[in-house]
């Protein structure tokens, strides 16, 4: 019985110790693995520095244009008509739409017979109005002969005079002839007036008659447009007015710069402020300029000038006169709540609150607030902090292979 349990507990210790043995040893190398294993190394938290594109400002001189649109129209436009009636006889060849004539060209004639008949008839009339008198003027001379003999001893009075010099009857014959001649002056225009010139160098827009038709008088016969300058009436906003010298009296106006087309179609003409019109845009409520523009369909034919033509819609560029020392950026440098990013000497981000003077679609221009050579940020940054770390690209450039953030020495640590 003593055998049978003392074998009975030799087999029970076998199959406890060796497992455990087994599981102990496991754990005493796990831990000389990690005890002996290397350390890894510690690095410092690493500060990132966005890299920003920059512009270097400067003070300089920058001219001022005020941009515009406006709207090509005629500065003098008339509706020819008819100062006498009659048929039309004859047209120039140029009398179509588009078609130009200088000062005085003749346009069209209407039948001049009967104006020349009537012209007869009427310096007949001065002839004979002429003929009496002359003849009055005899029957005067020896009227005054007999009055002189007669007059010692008649007794009368003034009106009797008078009628015995016969001063009634020479009045009549002075009316009668200037009554002719009136008579003539004006069937000579009546006959002039058939040949029908352009009062100014222009350009026909629209005719309404043509050879063979009768006309009346006062009827419209075209439609001219001067070519000697159109006007563009262009809007601007009503703060941008003082920017823009308006001439008053003889003085001049601002130059104008007028922009057609664009690639190689853009065309570029000079023009001068000529009135500021007294009323504001009805829909935009803007103030409405005129600008002058001489020869606009260039008949002068200087090369690379294209015409203006009537109706068209062009942009404008006003000068509004230069701004010394003044620093200008990109204008999508200039953020939100008028505020400019500047990357500092130290290359931290400066926010900065700056008033602008001048505004354009290109360029936002300060007087103040900027410095000679302080770098102004162009580029967008998710969320700016003032006093972040930047770098400019030149600088990344420079560092080109290291890593984008402020070089910190890691700690190295030692295998345990």
């Amino acid at each position: 019985m003593h055998k049978t349990d003392s074998k009975t507990w030799s087999l029970f210790s076998l199959k406890t110790i060796v497992p455990a043995a087994i599981i102990l040893l496991a754990a005493v190398a796990a831990y000389a693995m990690v005890a002996t294993a290397p350390k890894a190394r510690k690095k410092a938290p690493v500060a990132i520095r966005p890299t920003v594109e920059t512009a270097n400002v400067s003070p300089a001189s920058r001219r001022v244009w005020v941009p515009a649109m406006g709207t090509v129209v005629a500065a003098r436009e008339i509706s020819l008509e008819a100062r006498v009636s009659g048929e039309v006889k004859t047209v120039s060849a140029m009398f179509v739409p588009g078609g130009f004539f200088k000062t005085g060209e003749e346009i069209l004639t209407l039948d001049p017979e009967d104006y020349a008949l009537a012209l007869s008839e009427v310096q007949s009339e001065v002839a004979s109005a002429e003929y009496d008198l002359k003849v009055e003027q005899g029957y005067q001379n020896v009227s005054a002969r007999e009055w002189d003999l007669l007059k010692g001893t008649a007794k009368g009075t003034k009106a009797d005079e008078e009628l015995a010099l016969r001063k009634p009857h020479l009045e009549k014959a002075k009316a009668a002839l200037k009554a002719a001649r009136a008579k003539l002056r004006q069937a000579k225009l009546d006959l002039e007036r058939t040949r029908i010139t352009a009062p100014f160098a222009a350009m026909v827009e629209a005719k309404s008659t043509d050879i063979g038709a009768t006309v009346s008088e006062q009827e419209a016969l075209a439609t001219l447009v001067g070519t000697d300058e159109f006007w563009i009436e262009v809007s601007v906003p009503t703060d941008r007015l003082g920017w823009i010298n308006i001439p008053v009296g003889a003085s001049e106006g601002a130059l104008a710069r007028i922009l057609t087309g664009s690639g190689a179609n853009r065309s570029e003409r000079e023009g001068r402020v000529i009135r500021l019109l007294p009323s504001l845009e009805s829909e935009g409520r803007m103030a409405r300029l005129l600008i002058s523009v001489k020869d606009p369909l260039n008949l002068a034919g200087n090369a690379d000038v294209k015409p203006l033509l009537l109706g068209s819609y062009v942009s404008v560029q006003i000068d509004g006169g230069t701004l010394d020392g003044v620093y200008a950026i990109p204008r999508t440098a200039f953020r939100e709540n008028n505020t400019v990013w500047v990357l500092s000497d130290k290359g931290t981000l400066d926010i900065r609150t700056l008033n602008p003077v001048w505004r354009d679609n290109e360029a936002v221009v300060f007087d103040q607030g900027l410095a000679q050579g302080e770098r102004v940020v162009t580029s967008n940054l998710s969320a700016p902090i003032q006093g972040m770390a930047l770098r400019g690209a030149t600088e990344a450039e420079a560092e080109s292979g290291t890593p984008d953030a402020i070089g910190v020495k890691a700690e190295e640590g030692g295998n345990g």
